[in-house]
């Protein structure tokens, strides 16, 4: 029996995948490093929805697309964080939740980002 991943875990896995190359990327070639037990239009699919959310570029490769990040990967996870305080009813109450969860080694890191302004 398959383990099924958890909702989104597969995008994030592209992602990541994307993250690491230096040149777009074809469906076959994320096919093959990302989840090669899936069928090939599972990840086509995939690559089609992150292209439809604008996270990824494509261009023409062939017969296929080749599928490239927009940002970078700090820059894509920033502006999802971005979206979810924006989207969120209680700012204030959803920025304290975040800083509460965080480990002592990233409150040092975020003091000292807030230190310099960023």
């Amino acid at each position: 029996m398959a383990v099924k991943r958890p909702m989104g875990a597969l995008e994030e896995e592209v992602m990541s995948y994307l993250w690491t190359t230096t040149a777009a990327a074809t469906p076959a070639e994320v096919h093959q490093a990302v989840a090669p037990e899936l069928a090939y239009t599972t990840i086509l699919t995939i690559l089609t929805r992150l292209w439809e959310k604008e996270r990824l570029s494509r261009e023409r490769s062939g017969r296929a697309h080749a599928y490239q990040p927009v940002r970078t990967e700090a820059e894509d996870r920033a502006g999802r964080m971005q979206i979810t305080l924006a989207d969120a009813g209680n700012r204030a109450a959803v920025l304290s939740s975040f800083v509460e969860a965080l480990n002592a080694d990233d409150v040092k890191l975020l003091r000292m980002l807030l230190r310099q302004g960023r």
